[in-house]
């Protein structure tokens, strides 16, 4: 009892720890460099390889500590994560079977298009004469693609570093398939 009562402290506290490290040090980098988006990227990660139960929380987590930290109404980030996490959920249970590199990164692409997407949408809704801007401008466009990259990039490393770690991500082959 007392252990899971730590590991769930642990997990708060890291999450925690990445969300307010996305809000008060990567978004005050200049340029393209502020464009990572370690929250998206942490939330992905954790649905691939963890599964559904433990993104749900990730959600709750970084939702509300980025709903308390920028300017938007408050349920504006847990919305914009849940509904990138459903697709994302919906994606890899029913066209991305497979746990391969592949499916990873095709994952963490769709999930930083319809996360930009459902941002710009909102905005749009919620901040009149903003939304317009925010989708027409080359802006949005350069944001999403250094932030695509950024997502990339780091699902290469990631998924290098859990295959590394797990056996769950190993190769495998079937003896006596195949032969004669």
């Amino acid at each position: 009892m007392v252990r899971s009562i730590l590991r769930v402290a642990i997990y708060i506290f890291l999450a925690s720890l990445i969300a307010i490290f996305q809000v008060s040090l990567i978004s005050a980098w200049p340029s393209y460099f502020g464009q990572i988006n370690l929250v998206l990227i942490v939330l992905i990660f954790t649905l691939f390889f963890f599964g559904s139960d433990s993104a749900a929380w990730l959600v709750l987590i970084f939702g509300g500590w980025l709903g308390l930290f920028y300017f938007q109404f408050f349920a504006f980030y847990p919305l914009i994560l849940l509904a990138t996490a459903l697709v994302s959920q919906l994606l890899l249970k029913n066209w991305l079977t497979n746990r391969s590199l592949y499916s990873f990164l095709v994952l963490i692409s769709v999930a930083t298009v319809v996360y930009n997407i459902l941002a710009a949408a909102l905005f749009y809704l919620f901040v009149p004469g903003y939304g317009y801007f925010f989708l027409s401008a080359s802006g949005f466009w350069l944001a999403l693609l250094y932030q695509g990259a950024w997502s990339l990039l780091a699902a290469l490393l990631l998924y290098h570093v859990a295959a590394a770690l797990t056996k769950k991500l190993q190769p495998f082959f079937l003896e006596g398939q195949g032969r004669m």
